[in-house]
């Protein structure tokens, strides 16, 4: 990831500090957190949060008590993940300045129990080599936790949602979507090319997790914001991310932990 890119993620920091308070942004992490504990062994657990921003999800696993450390290229994303730390968490989280590619140099091999890599992968031009870069750092058995936007529920999200049958069928095997809080073209994630280049990689995948699979297709977003309403949402959800078909239609995609050549684990959540 370049520096370029980081001025984009700094200048729209505030937009998506917005939308982790949302509804939807909570229920991405709530989510999460529920799909990866169930795969950890007891702790403390050594954990690299690659391009973890402002550490949400590095954050609650330190309040667990294990030690994190949060890697990113945005210096904005990382102090407010500083400032976070004020939780009494001093003393179990590390924030680092360095991009994916320099992982390698920065922490050696084979430092971590559990590697993060949520929401990232639909920025890089190239996710396979991405993933085998982050089996370096990793140790043998440990677990890789993938996140990205699944490709294979847009078309379902833009005709339900947006009632736009023509962009729906548009979408059908494209290799690009745009992401309007950013305002740039992503990778398209497909679930079952993400699971090609984990076992690429030497990762075997033993979870498949959906992350929002109901509420991306409820149109009336001001009763996400009611907390009776919300509560049961959220029991639904974290109900539902396991099953089968509905990972399927999930709006965030995880591969169940993976560990490596050893092995490493994944876990992924579309």
């Amino acid at each position: 990831m370049s520096e370029s890119q980081a001025d984009v993620f700094d200048e729209k920091f505030s937009v998506f500090a917005r939308w982790q308070t949302s509804p939807w942004g909570r229920l991405r992490y709530t989510t999460a957190a529920a799909n990866l504990t169930a795969h950890l062994s007891a702790g403390p657990l050594d954990i690299l949060d690659v391009g973890g921003g402002n550490g949400l999800d590095a954050l609650e696993l330190a309040a667990r008590g294990h030690h994190v450390t949060i890697a990113d290229i945005s210096e904005q994303s990382l102090a407010e993940a500083y400032r976070g730390r004020a939780r009494g968490l001093d003393d179990r989280v590390t924030t680092r300045h360095a991009s994916i590619d320099a992982l390698g140099d920065e922490f050696g091999r084979g430092c971590f129990d559990v590697l993060l890599c949520h929401n990232l992968i639909q920025y890089l031009p190239d996710p396979a080599g991405v993933i085998a870069t982050l089996a370096v750092p990793l140790r043998v058995s440990g677990v890789l936790s993938v996140i990205a936007p699944n490709a294979d529920a847009d078309p379902l999200l833009s005709a339900v949602r947006g009632l736009d049958p023509g962009g729906a069928l548009g979408m059908l095997d494209a290799p690009t979507r745009y992401s309007v809080a950013y305002e740039t073209t992503t990778r398209a994630c497909y679930p079952n090319h993400v699971k090609a280049d984990l076992a690429t990689a030497g990762f075997e995948v033993i979870a498949h997790r959906g992350i929002r699979t109901v509420c991306d297709y409820i149109v009336d977003d001001d009763r996400k914001s009611d907390p009776e309403f919300y509560r049961q949402l959220e029991r639904l959800e974290l109900a539902l991310a396991a099953r089968v078909p509905y990972i399927h239609l999930a709006r965030f995609s995880t591969p169940p932990s993976a560990h490596r050549c050893g092995i490493l684990r994944a876990l992924h959540c579309y």
